[in-house]
């Protein structure tokens, strides 16, 4: 079963300290083999229902190319300097919605390398409130902007709005995006989507009369159809 098909978990951040500063010197790394029971333990954290079993075989998976670490997946902690294990974790992988959808497989194949979701993020409770979520998601972002990607996205609980527009993330109920096979819907959640550009050319609108926000410049050419223009 592919890492990415499991109902996705909402991501469990932090939000920054009071000042906005970070309490601790935060190290993101790729994660290593002797903090793999400490990254699932965190993991469950966002996760009410556990950790899927997939996401530990991927963990012993050689990288399916950049921006992955482990498989088709981007598997990152965080350290302070005074803790042995992470205190932070995220997990990212492709996401496979288009080859879910009624349109060509390479299309489809195409929509998925432009796309990175991030299943989850997790802080231990001792460490949230110092910026720590944040510098995780940001080194994802990094990391897949770097490689190609052109949008991040993943699913939170309504109450975590503000955090991630803070982050320049925007959350609906749905979300729709253009394709050269017209305009689709993205995933279905009981939570939260949010979206965030991660090229120059791909954009969030909102369009009078739409049900949801719009993103277009995935894909070449993928502008906002006339009747929504």
């Amino acid at each position: 079963m592919s890492s990415t098909r499991h109902q996705p978990a909402p991501t469990h951040p932090d939000g920054p300290g009071p000042s906005g500063r970070h309490v601790d010197t935060v190290s993101i790394t790729q994660l290593q083999p002797a903090d793999h029971a400490a990254f699932l333990a965190l993991l469950d954290l966002a996760d009410e229902e556990g950790v899927p079993e997939e996401v530990e075989d991927l963990l012993t998976l050689p990288p399916l190319g950049q921006p992955f670490t482990h498989g088709p997946a981007l598997c990152l902690t965080a350290h302070t300097p005074r803790t042995a294990s992470p205190v932070g974790a995220v997990f990212a992988t492709l996401s496979d919605w288009a080859f879910q959808q009624p349109m060509n497989p390479i299309l489809a194949y195409l929509i998925t390398t432009t796309i990175l979701y991030t299943n989850a993020l997790a802080v231990a409770p001792d460490h949230r409130h110092k910026g720590i979520a944040r510098t995780l998601l940001t080194e994802v972002e990094t990391r897949a902007r770097d490689t190609g990607y052109r949008l991040a996205t993943l699913h939170h609980a309504p109450e975590l709005t503000d955090f991630y527009a803070s982050l320049g993330y925007t959350s609906a109920r749905q979300v729709l995006a253009v394709f050269p096979s017209g305009v689709r819907a993205m995933p279905p959640s009981s939570y939260l989507t949010a979206v965030k550009p991660l090229d120059p050319d791909v954009r969030v609108h909102t369009v009078p009369g739409a049900p949801a926000p719009v993103v277009t410049g995935l894909l070449p050419d993928c502008d906002l159809p006339a009747h929504m223009s």
